[in-house]
């Protein structure tokens, strides 16, 4: 029963009651408010709002623990647009423009360690949330980017 519903009956009873109140009257209708309202407290209090979910951390590398990774079967992915790959690239990155990830995330193997830069870190911190978000767990943003990588 709710609240509406017991506001509803405990006024319908005192309209009952009418002018010509009679104290047996009146306390019928106490007697049945206070039985609503013993009803509404027995009601079990709505449940909390779940917490949202834990957001993880992004794993964030630095360039020598990506290319030792990279020796051992980790995959180099670069989030950043065609044009920047002339200021060079990682031997054997999959290029995969952040423009485009969305669209084509799923052909990275959910398998396998994967190294995610950009130019500068950015980009690739976004690309690699969004593939945690999609179910990867081995994902790692490359801190600083292109620009940090070792140059020889």
């Amino acid at each position: 029963m709710n609240c509406k519903m017991i506001c509803f009956a405990a006024g319908f009873m005192m309209m009952l009651a009418g002018c010509n109140e009679q104290k047996t009257e009146v306390a019928v209708v106490k007697n049945e408010t206070a039985k609503a309202a013993a009803v509404v407290s027995a009601a079990p209090a709505p449940a909390p709002a779940p917490a949202p979910a834990p957001v993880a951390q992004v794993s964030q590398i630095d360039w020598a623990k990506a290319l030792e990774m990279n020796k051992n079967g980790a995959m180099f992915v670069d989030v950043r647009n065609p044009p920047e790959l002339n200021d060079g690239f990682v031997e054997g990155s999959v290029n995969i423009p952040l423009p485009e990830f969305q669209q084509r995330f799923a052909e990275l193997p959910k398998d396998k360690e994967l190294l995610i830069y950009c130019r500068s870190g950015r980009r690739s911190e976004v690309a690699t949330k969004f593939l945690m978000q999609q179910g990867y767990e081995h994902v790692h943003n490359v801190m600083g980017g292109y620009l940090a990588f070792p140059k020889k």
